[in-house]
């Protein structure tokens, strides 16, 4: 593997339990546009301790053009593992992805092109959800963004709702993310537990903050859903660790009003889609307000547990000037 000493970008992998992935991804980034010369690639091994490192393993002995570095985050979690690769990075942006990711050809050059054309600090790039088992439920526009967003636009556009940005495909500026922080460890996924919301708290922050996100969607990248993701267990755990995740969130950043969705309209609607669907054997409409139950009961249990600790939103202050001017506005 050469040596890159000064890279412009750092591809950032946290992986746990993803051994055969690992292999895929590097051979997909040996085949980017981008010169390999320009980018590293930081594999973060997160699994449990223990003389065995089936990561390190499976990286070793790897023939591709750019420099792969491995190394150890023993806390447990996404966040975790993305922290750690994103300090010991040299690249002056960072992208962040996952082992099952697989990158289109153009996709670090494209999100490099609009980081560098629009001035901003961090561009998402657009997930393509790929089901090659199959769908145990018939999947409504809800429960499909569960697996990542289903709208995007046409051309470059803010990061704002209806957009979001995912964290299998997100660059942003190295030195501006470790002085706004990092990604916070209480959310994100950490091993069984189905939390999330670290990518969108992350930019949330940094928007609050001042600094712009953008979404690029020629920057495009496939991740593979497969059939147990689909399945109602799945949707009760997804919904109940997003609820817990979005209750969180108030602790840091002010958040959208649509993230949330769990006043009495949105019980109301869970409830008849709940209903319904049972009636009329919708079996997709009663996973759907299954799903929201259990996403609105975690939301208001969690802020209940964090209240009852003393942990109170932050009242963010008045919002600084913006640092970053985008060219296209």
């Amino acid at each position: 593997m050469p040596a890159t000493d000064t890279p412009l970008v750092s591809v950032v992998v946290s992986a746990c339990g993803n051994t055969r992935k690992i292999r895929s991804l590097l051979d997909a980034l040996a085949r980017q546009t981008l010169p390999a010369t320009m980018f590293e690639t930081v594999v973060v091994d997160n699994d449990r301790p223990g003389p065995v490192r089936p990561i390190r393993d499976a990286v070793a002995g790897g023939t591709w053009p750019f420099t792969v570095r491995v190394l150890y985050e023993p806390t447990p979690g996404l966040s975790a593992g993305r922290n750690r690769g994103i300090c010991a990075a040299r690249g002056q942006y960072v992208a962040i992805t996952d082992p099952d990711i697989t990158p289109d050809p153009g996709w670090l050059q494209n999100l490099l092109d609009a980081i560098r054309e629009e001035n901003v600090f961090a561009v998402g790039g657009r997930t393509r959800v790929d089901y090659p088992g199959g769908q145990a439920v018939v999947l409504t526009k809800s429960l499909s963004e569960c697996h990542g967003a289903v709208d995007w636009p046409g051309g470059r556009e803010m990061a704002v709702w209806p957009y979001w940005v995912t964290g299998c495909n997100l660059l942003f500026d190295r030195q501006i993310a470790l002085d706004i922080g990092l990604f916070r460890t209480d959310l994100g996924r950490r091993g069984r537990w189905m939390g999330d919301c670290e990518d969108l708290e992350f930019i949330d922050r940094a928007r609050q903050a001042g600094h712009h996100t953008l979404i690029e969607p020629a920057a495009l990248v496939s991740h593979p859903v497969y059939r147990p993701e689909t399945t109602l267990r799945y949707f009760l755990r997804q919904g109940a660790g997003h609820g817990v995740c979005v209750a969180r969130m108030h602790l840091s950043v002010s958040v959208e009003p649509a993230a949330i969705q769990a006043g009495r309209a949105a019980l109301h609607t869970a409830f008849i889609n709940l209903a319904a669907g049972w009636t009329f054997l919708d079996r997709s409409r009663a996973v759907e307000g299954a799903r929201d139950l259990a996403r609105i009961g975690a939301y208001h249990l969690e802020r209940g547990r964090l209240r009852l600790r003393g942990r109170r939103p932050t009242a963010l202050a008045q919002l600084p000037v913006k640092k970053e001017t985008p060219s296209w506005t």
